[in-house]
Order: C-alpha cells, then structure tokens, then sequence
C-alpha cells in the first residue's frame, strides 16, 4: 500500500491525505460525538422529568408528615383521655399524663391502692384494647399502697 502510494503524484497523495483525515473526522462525529450528544439531551430530559417527580414526591411527603402530625396529636389527646377516664372510673388519681413522640404515653400514680391499680389496668387493656408497653410498680410505704409508672400505646 506504501508503494501504491509513494507511485501517487504528490497533488494526489495530498488530496488522498485530505480524504482519509475527512473519513476519519466524519468517522469521529458519527460514531462518538452524535451519540453523546444524543445521550446528553437524554440526560437532560431525564433530569428535567426527575426534577419534576422530586417536586411531586416533596409535596406528597409534605402532606404526609402534616396528616401524620394532625393524627398523632388527636390520637395521643384521645390515648389521654382514654386513660384519665379510665383512671377515674377506677378510683385514681393520675399524678402525670405525659404522651411522647412515639404515640405513647407515659402515666404516673403516686400512693395509690394496689388493687384500684389492677382494676384500672384489666380496664385499660381488656376493655380499651390499649397495650401497656413497659411497667414500674414499686411500695408507697403503706400496706397495699404503690406508686406506679406506666407506659401505654394503641395496639
């Protein structure tokens, strides 16, 4: 192939240069820059859509975390009320009614009868269907008296 052409006329061989290096440049357009060029504009149309889906995706947590808000402050408010009715029918007096961030909440008796206490909790979780997560009783330094720390949730 050298021979061929060293045998060109030099007018040839430089018009024959200029052809290959026009082949090898429209060889370079066509089969690398086009395509990332059109991988390119895909990415950017991709981009634009998943921007779009973000915006979607923002709002709809937005009025997630807003219903979950609004539900666990009525849900504990009725957990509450739920337990110092409970507590009342059964003869106590709840020292502390403090709900948390998990949808539980926490009550304290101080000095009250053992089996008021019992009486309350059958109340709370047979006819009331909440769940007592985690329990303290401890003496009140009477005969049958105790001071309690409960933590109740809905089951």
């Amino acid at each position: 192939m050298r021979e061929w052409f060293n045998a060109q006329t030099q007018r040839d061989q430089i018009a024959l240069i200029a052809l290959v290096g026009a082949v090898v440049l429209y060889s370079l357009l066509t089969f690398a820059l086009l395509p990332a060029s059109e991988a390119r504009s895909q990415m950017a149309t991709n981009n634009t859509a998943a921007m779009a889906q973000l915006g979607r995706v923002e709002a709809k947590v937005s009025q997630l975390l807003d219903l979950r808000a609004n539900s666990e402050s009525g849900q504990n408010q009725n957990l509450s009320s739920t337990l110092s009715a409970a507590a009342q029918n059964a003869g106590l007096t709840v020292k502390r009614l403090q709900p948390n961030s998990r949808g539980e909440v926490q009550v304290r008796f101080e000095s009250v009868e053992f089996d008021a206490l019992l009486q309350w909790l059958q109340t709370v979780e047979g006819n009331e269907g909440l769940r007592i997560v985690d329990a303290s009783v401890s003496d009140a330094g009477r005969s049958g008296g105790v001071n309690a720390t409960l933590r109740v949730r809905e089951q």
